[in-house]
């Protein structure tokens, strides 16, 4: 099987998901990555043709011009795979893209079940982003931090990290795009997006690491983990997570501390930092629940299926 795995003009961490899936996906097939940018307006046929692809795999996919979306549906290119990764918070744009694809993924089972219930749509099924083993794994040395947040300063976020800081004298490292007036005093601030690599060094500094969700849209509860979660894991790190349904698919005996409200946030931040042992068996724990979940083991899902189709 030949497959084109359609590299997204999104750029950031998409880049990332493409190399660890064209890396897992090269073990079983023949797999060619070219960028969309090259071969938009018209090159994406004879490309196809040239190469005998039988299969196109993107994520998401929200790029495709109303040409490209016409040449599929008439069957002048090959079938389109699409692992839809921003789900359910672009619902509107993956229905579009439902239309044109012959298979498809989804993050988020809340997602999977408003296709399937509400139109019916059952080539989508639900398939969770993995984790890079070469950018997360277990520390060698001993933590820098005593509490790691990385992601984007949603308003619920900057008001736990704020009432930690009023509440337990801590240290604390944040990674992404915060303004200085929305961290907490005292923070370490890496205030760029960095690569998972890197972040995967903060992780494995850190005695706990704070995991949070997006909130819903477009009329959606998303029920399902996020990456992050598996990333942490993978690290061996303690993590303490924002409490969703979906964590006990994969973690099932509490393998990761949740919390729901900011009196259990507090509650569970002093407790960890308190018992050192404890915060090792939820490290250990979690990452033993990790394994099978690599961008390996989605890249093997996703080729049987195809396969099979």
């Amino acid at each position: 099987m030949n497959i084109l795995l359609l590299k997204t003009p999104y750029g950031g961490i998409y880049s990332d998901f493409e190399r660890s899936l064209t890396k897992g996906l090269r073990q079983h097939c023949t797999v060619v990555d070219e960028s969309y940018n090259r071969l938009k307006n018209n090159r994406l046929v004879s490309f196809c043709s040239q190469h005998h692809i039988d299969w196109i795999i993107t994520f998401n996919g929200y790029f495709f011009s109303e040409d490209e979306k016409e040449l599929f549906c008439a069957g002048r290119l090959p079938p389109l795979a699409v692992w839809l990764t921003e789900d359910p918070y672009y619902v509107s744009a993956s229905m579009d893209i439902l239309l044109i694809a012959t298979k498809a993924w989804s993050v988020d089972t809340a997602a999977v079940d408003f296709y399937r219930q509400q139109y019916q749509y059952d080539h989508v099924d639900f398939l969770p982003l993995g984790f890079e083993e070469d950018w997360f794994y277990p520390a060698e040395s001993s933590p820098m931090y005593d509490l790691v947040f990385v992601g984007y300063p949603y308003e619920n976020r900057v008001k736990w990290l704020h009432a930690i800081a009023q509440n337990i004298d801590f240290t604390l490292a944040i990674v992404g795009p915060w303004r200085p007036d929305q961290c907490p005093p005292n923070v370490y601030h890496k205030a760029t997006w960095l690569a998972p690599r890197e972040i995967g060094e903060f992780y494995r500094q850190a005695k706990i690491v704070l995991n949070s969700y997006r909130t819903a849209h477009d009329g959606i509860k998303a029920i399902s983990i996020n990456n992050r979660t598996f990333d942490i894991a993978a690290s061996q790190a303690c993590q303490l997570s924002e409490y969703r349904e979906g964590i006990e698919t994969f973690f099932p005996n509490q393998e990761i501390a949740t919390f729901t409200d900011t009196p259990q946030l507090l509650h569970s931040v002093q407790a960890l930092l308190n018992d050192s042992d404890l915060r090792k068996d939820h490290a250990y724990s979690s990452r033993q629940r990790a394994h099978g979940h690599r961008f390996y083991d989605r890249a093997c899902t996703i080729y049987k299926e195809l396969e099979s189709m």
